[in-house]
């Protein structure tokens, strides 16, 4: 006999739905699947059912799982069997406990609850210098966390659907495309998010992880491994994913916002854009900054800049006032490092560069190799925006004998 709820509240309908499982001494595990499975029935506006009759499926993966576990009772069994068919509705893989997380990683359970220690470093910590001056905070995961944190993003984190006004860590998408949005517009408006993912603490990203419709123990595990001291780490492969998670619902109002105002946005990581051809879209940037606010953010007043198609439109490195371009400037002293590296002393210009662009504290054990890799970096950037100048600047760097 299927059981049927209907709830308007869904929060007190699944607190109430915990309790009362939780007061019939159901498996823990077990309740957090019960409390998963509901959120995602309520989600769509759907009745919460759990099967009385056996489900048949030619999924392999679920098959196994239910083979493995042929010891449960069929009610269990059919109930998490329908818990994997709403999670394979969305593309996502499903995991059931956290020994199943285990077996999905490929660790055991004990060394899952080791990497899930934060209080163990298993991060390497170092600075460098940002442009401004200031250091930004790198944490680089241990190559063995590093490894699960990479299973987490390609299986898990990659299938969950982003907003397409969202151009950063992403799959054919780029500064270019970015820029591509704002082309020729009367007023562009660039914002910064003040600390973007040290902002993203842990009770948001295990609030990401139970959204997404995983168990809360599995939840709770997952958001262990990809933090680091209650923060989104600058330094994981998995943390643009989950920042860009996170910050959907904020890309989906300023994207509806834009098409009932009339102006464009995107957002590139951090920086956030809004460009339009009404002269007076800056009188709604204070607006632009309280939806910032509510979704958890902060700008950075200090880089927050309004600019006008009279002047140079710069985004992300590339001028967008008439069509996606470089500055010239840039393009002036890429010319002028070549012909000094042809002319003169090459190893005083490898020092200059490590001093300038890679602000480097000593610039004599910057080496010629990680010179012409990062001048061919710039190149190459300056390529993808403008291929014609970007070949020729290839043309003169390949004659140095370096």
């Amino acid at each position: 006999m299927d059981h049927r709820y209907l709830c308007d509240n869904k929060e007190k309908f699944i607190k109430n739905l915990r309790l009362t499982n939780q007061r019939a001494e159901v498996e823990p595990e077990i309740v957090d699947l019960i409390e998963a499975y509901a959120g995602l029935r309520l989600d769509q506006g759907k009745e919460i059912r759990y099967y009385g009759n056996r489900i048949s499926s030619k999924n392999k993966e679920l098959q196994e799982f239910l083979d493995k576990n042929r010891h449960l009772d069929h009610r269990i069994l059919n109930f998490l069997a329908s818990y994997f068919l709403e999670m394979q509705k969305r593309s996502f893989r499903c995991v059931f406990t956290s020994s199943h997380l285990a077996h999905f990683l490929k660790i055991s359970t004990k060394r899952l609850n080791w990497l899930a220690n934060d209080r163990i470093k298993h991060y390497t910590c170092f600075n460098i210098k940002k442009r401004d001056g200031n250091k930004r905070e790198i944490f680089a995961p241990r190559s063995y966390l590093k490894g699960v944190q990479r299973k987490i993003l390609d299986d898990l984190l990659q299938r969950v659907g982003l907003n397409s006004h969202a151009e950063g860590f992403r799959k054919r998408r780029s500064i270019l495309t970015n820029a591509g949005r704002h082309i020729g517009k009367k007023v562009v408006i660039k914002m910064d998010v003040k600390d973007f993912f040290p902002s993203i603490t842990f009770k948001r990203i295990l609030g990401m992880f139970i959204a997404l419709g995983y168990p809360r123990q599995v939840s709770l595990l997952l958001t262990r491994l990809v933090t680091h001291n209650g923060r989104l780490p600058i330094g994981a492969p998995t943390s643009p994913a989950i920042a860009n998670i996170v910050s959907t619902r904020l890309d989906k109002r300023f994207s509806r916002l834009g098409d009932k105002m009339g102006f464009d946005y995107s957002r590139y990581a951090d920086d956030i854009t809004v460009s339009s051809d009404n002269r007076g879209i800056n009188k709604m940037i204070p607006f632009f900054k309280e939806i910032i606010r509510e979704e958890g953010f902060e700008i950075n007043e200090t880089k927050m800049r309004v600019l006008r198609n009279a002047g140079r439109q710069k985004i992300t490195g590339i001028v967008v006032n008439e069509k996606p371009n470089i500055d010239k400037k840039e393009i002036k002293k890429l010319r002028a490092v070549i012909y000094n590296c042809h002319h003169k002393d090459i190893k005083h210009e490898v020092k200059k560069w490590a001093k300038k662009e890679k602000s480097l504290n000593n610039p004599s054990d910057y080496t010629l190799n990680e010179f012409k890799s990062s001048l061919l970096g710039k190149i190459n950037f300056v390529k993808m925006v403008n291929p014609k100048i970007g070949n020729r600047l290839l043309e003169q760097l390949g004659q140095l004998s370096i």
